[in-house]
């Protein structure tokens, strides 16, 4: 008998031992599976306003979103991107992004909205001193970092984004941070100002015209149609791509234009 107990208590403390070891129920590829709730970044830093917009990506988190964006905000189209021609005039603003990611991670607009985003980013993002005239390192900073994006959707699609993304960022104490947040001037955190796609020099601008890309394509420019109660002249949607094989690659402003109406 007395055996027998050392012998169950021999195996209690091996798999102990296993679990502690071994066991991570924050590693992303578990995490997911278990439902168990990794919390957002503090965006108390450059970096780390960054590693919340990969985060709010990754868990479609539209509420979080709108916490690290400033009130004058802007989405920047990549140097010869079609889907930029008609943002021209009438540029992604902070609502407007947040609208985008709002079709995207929940639906309501005209494309199918995600089932899963992967996203990823460099593993050490470094700041810099912002490059734009005028701009005080202190409370200016950039971060440019390759992106490697895939989502899948609701209607069977899977687009892949790859390149590089420049973010400008701002310190709170300099920043014009939108009123609906309800927060005032604070030098210990970080929000992001301006982001300037450059996605097309990747693989999305080299890659094979896969079944139903030169539908996307012929839908830019998409022209306008009647103008809006709220003065703002609507486009027509770009239609998405049909349900292939491989990947659709595209660059993020592509994917933006897919997804803001």
């Amino acid at each position: 008998m007395r055996i027998r107990h050392i012998a169950c208590a021999g195996l209690v403390a091996l798999l102990m031992l296993g679990v502690s070891g071994c066991f991570n129920p924050f590693d992303p590829r578990i995490a997911p599976t278990t439902g168990i709730y990794v919390p957002p970044p503090t965006p108390n830093s450059p970096q780390n306003v960054i590693r919340l917009f990969e985060w709010v990506w990754k868990n479609r988190d539209i509420t979080v979103y709108k916490e690290i964006l400033t009130d004058d905000f802007r989405f920047i189209f990549a140097l010869g991107d079609s889907a930029g021609n008609l943002f021209r005039e009438d540029p992604v603003t902070r609502e407007m992004e947040l609208n985008i990611a709002r079709n995207l991670f929940v639906g309501g607009g005209s494309a199918a909205p995600a089932t899963s985003i992967v996203l990823v980013l460099d593993p050490t993002l470094r700041a810099l001193p912002d490059s734009r005239p005028g701009k005080n390192p202190r409370w200016h900073n950039e971060i440019v970092t390759s992106v490697d994006l895939n989502i899948k959707t609701e209607d069977g699609a899977e687009y892949r984004i790859m390149g590089n993304a420049r973010f400008f960022v701002v310190r709170g104490d300099s920043a014009l941070i939108p009123k609906e947040l309800g927060v005032g001037p604070d030098s210990t955190r970080w929000y992001i100002d301006q982001w300037h796609d450059e996605t097309l020099q990747g693989s999305a601008a080299m890659a094979p015209d896969p079944a139903g890309a030169g539908q996307l394509r012929a839908a830019l420019p998409f022209g306008r149609v009647t103008v809006s109660a709220a003065g703002r002249a609507p486009r027509r949607p770009i239609a998405p791509a049909a349900v292939t094989a491989q990947p659709f690659e595209m660059s993020w402003g592509k994917l933006n234009a897919l997804y803001a109406y």
